[in-house]
């Protein structure tokens, strides 16, 4: 899958993980640090960008 490949459902999907792990679980499962610059925001809640089209991507 190229990152091109990633849509809507996919990145809600992570979010879906996100909230249910919790950040810090999230970020040790998928192997990434805290955003230092950019967040996702998303119904008025802020996640780790990276992360999350990480997860969405794999």
């Amino acid at each position: 899958m190229a990152l091109s490949d990633i849509g809507r459902p996919e990145v809600l999907r992570a979010v879906e993980e996100f909230d249910r792990l919790g950040r810090s679980a999230f970020l040790h499962r998928y192997g990434f640090q805290a955003s230092r610059t950019y967040l996702l925001s998303l119904d008025g809640r802020y996640y780790d960008s990276k992360a999350v089209v990480g997860a969405a991507h794999g």
